[in-house]
């Protein structure tokens, strides 16, 4: 009937683990939970380990690091149920009811639950994170962190695994299913994320995350179009400023990490920020 499939890295995941399995069980139908950690050699998995005393729940440790794309693909390939839904693992769900939610909606081929942000508000260096979830991701968008889709639907469609780093292979892989004008539906169902990133860990993931965008932008797989950075990047270069931003960029940069890591960081300095790296990367080029 279900498969939960939860990739973690370095990540205490029992909680979750207890808590979908909980909310499976009152269900009443045929189920499994797969969490595997992807390479992280981390102490928590000493803990982890006891998710495979629980019913139906398999906790693996991966030897080596393989990527979030090919780990996704490896949970679905090896998920015995054709209906699948993903967690991350640094998130909870919302609402007690939340696989009934899901449920609810199996006749759909694919389905975005959403994501929120924690009531309480963090201190530095951790709000940064928590405000983008806030402002940013909370809003209706294309989040593999809490979707469920038909197993046959991602094995044809699966995640693009030249992308072993940080970003953008959600993106990458819900706008091959638009393009394919495969439905996908957003419901109010979403996990609460801890925003358990410090200010320079998630700077260090968003370069990532620019670096694939790049790389995606330039292998045609995205429209240039479609995504702000690369627009303004283009009146940019057609302005001749864009190494007047990058200068910019390099001479601010102290700068706006001090505010990244205060408790007051700037969502509009964050915005400048990915611009950016992302022209210092193209004018590298």
């Amino acid at each position: 009937m279900l498969s939960i499939l939860i990739p973690t890295y370095n990540y205490n995941i029992v909680p979750l683990v207890r808590e979908i399995r909980d909310q499976v069980l009152a269900c009443d139908i045929a189920f499994e939970i797969l969490v595997y950690d992807d390479g992280s050699q981390s102490t928590l998995n000493i803990e982890n380990k006891s998710i495979n005393l629980f019913e139906n729940c398999i906790f693996k440790e991966l030897p080596n690091n393989i990527g979030r794309s090919a780990i996704r693909n490896l949970l679905a390939q090896n998920a015995k149920h054709e209906n699948l839904v993903f967690l991350d693992a640094d998130a909870f769900p919302k609402n007690p009811c939340f696989i009934e939610n899901y449920l609810n909606s199996i006749n759909k081929k694919v389905v975005i639950g959403g994501i929120t942000h924690t009531e309480k508000i963090p201190e530095k260096p951790f709000k940064l994170r928590w405000l983008y979830t806030k402002i940013r991701e909370q809003k209706k968008g294309l989040h593999s962190s809490n979707f469920f889709i038909q197993k046959k639907l991602l094995q044809s469609n699966p995640f693009d695994e030249n992308l072993t780093k940080y970003g953008c292979e959600d993106v990458l892989f819900f706008n091959t299913l638009i393009n394919k004008n495969i439905p996908i539906h957003h419901i109010d169902n979403p996990i609460i994320h801890n925003g358990n990133d410090d200010s320079d860990t998630f700077i260090k993931k968003t370069e990532q995350a620019v670096e694939n965008l790049l790389l995606l932008l330039e292998e045609n797989k995205l429209k240039k179009q479609h995504y702000k950075v690369s627009v303004i990047y283009n009146k940019l270069k057609s302005l001749k400023l864009e190494k007047l931003l990058v200068f910019l960029f390099k001479l601010f940069k102290p700068l706006l990490h001090k505010n990244f890591n205060s408790n007051f960081p700037s969502i509009f300095l964050y915005d400048f920020y990915r611009l950016g790296y992302f022209c210092f990367l193209k004018t590298k080029t």
